[in-house]
């Protein structure tokens, strides 16, 4: 799609009501592409319409919407394939929380058997599709067993060693082990079917920004937002997943750029602006928020350490900046939108105290 003209070329965006997916909707219209974005239920397109209104309205709408209920189920996309003439597919829609009950179910299934499934169905049912990119993560690249390995610096040739088997000890090592795995089934999809369309596969650490997909509930945040807001609420002490991370806006952003870029197809990129401590952002509340940290007796951690003695791995970005022209935003900048956009969502949900998490039941304007 590198010389295509994006006004004509249509893109199947799953998950497009998500923290990242949303994001790359955007992204998507802006450069003008027609899109068609899966969603789980009917419902989640309206949010969606709402702030798109001018692309998903008449005759001639650039953003329409398909229902999937189940990602997981065999030929789960075929229907959407076969009505439409796509140039590309951005497979974004998988699950990220640490909390599941049954891994196989809730973690295994909906990212492996997601992740080949659309595959499959755009093999076998739309040969129009030139480029395909998923969203994987940072988790198939990280060795746990490491630790914070700190003279190591993380780039797209390492893969997480974590087994199927190690991955249903407990959810954390399920999440890890279910990108892990989910990725390399796509790379060996493509290895041992040949379609005619190229893969590219994008993988974030910790995932930050300004939630500005739909929000009905700031208890229901999704997991990365939901971590900053608890600290934002007083409601834990720092800590950090990852020593790494990245603006959603980046990652998205990465995942349009990989339709675009001749250098793209069937590469691996490791979307990352660099190391951070959770640390950093109590230290951001008490300096912009000093009122409400007093008031939700947020915790001030331990300011000025931001990082283990021993230090902490690092990572490389230059692939992608090399390859895709990515410019990455900087964490002041991400902390800026993301706990404003938080005030704005406690007012916006303020109102309605029967929705009202913890956090807001003391707080006002």
């Amino acid at each position: 799609m590198s010389s295509s003209n994006p006004a004509s070329s249509t893109v199947l965006l799953t998950g497009a009501n998500g923290f990242i997916g949303f994001q790359i909707t955007r992204f998507l219209l802006e450069k003008g592409y027609n899109v068609v974005g899966t969603v789980r239920a009917e419902s989640k397109t309206k949010y969606l319409k709402e702030q798109f209104s001018k692309f998903a309205s008449g005759d001639k709408a650039k953003l329409k919407f398909a229902v999937v209920e189940d990602i997981a189920k065999p030929g789960a996309f075929d229907t959407v394939l076969k009505e439409n003439n796509f140039d590309a597919v951005i497979h974004s829609s998988s699950p990220f929380f640490q909390t599941a009950k049954d891994i196989e179910k809730e973690l295994y299934e909906p990212a492996i058997e997601g992740t080949v499934g659309i595959l499959r169905s755009i093999h076998a049912h739309a040969p129009s599709v030139k480029r395909v990119v998923i969203t994987s993560s940072f988790a198939s690249n990280l060795n746990t067993k490491k630790g914070n390995w700190p003279e190591h610096t993380y780039t797209e040739e390492d893969w997480n060693p974590i087994t199927r088997e190690e991955g249903l000890e407990d959810p954390a090592a399920g999440y890890n082990a279910s990108k892990k795995l989910a990725e390399e089934a796509a790379w060996d999809f493509l290895k041992k079917q040949e379609p005619s369309f190229s893969l590219t596969t994008i993988c974030p650490p910790m995932v930050y920004g300004p939630p500005e997909q739909e929000v009905t509930d700031l208890s229901k945040l999704n997991t990365s937002a939901a971590d900053m807001y608890s600290l934002f609420c007083g409601q834990r002490e720092a800590s950090n997943q990852a020593w790494i991370w990245v603006d959603v806006r980046d990652v998205a952003l990465a995942h349009v750029l990989a339709l675009e870029t001749s250098a793209a197809p069937n590469q691996r990129y490791l979307i990352s602006c660099g190391r951070y401590s959770a640390q950093q952002f109590l230290d951001y509340i008490w300096q912009n928020y000093l009122e409400r940290a007093k008031d939700k007796k947020v915790s001030k951690g331990t300011p000025g350490k931001l990082y283990p003695e021993e230090g902490t791995y690092t990572s490389d970005n230059s692939k992608s900046k090399k390859d895709l022209g990515l410019r990455y935003r900087d964490l002041d900048t991400m902390m800026d939108d993301t706990f404003a956009r938080f005030k704005e969502l406690e007012l916006i949900i303020g109102g309605n105290r029967a929705r009202m998490p913890l956090c807001l039941e003391s707080f006002r304007q």
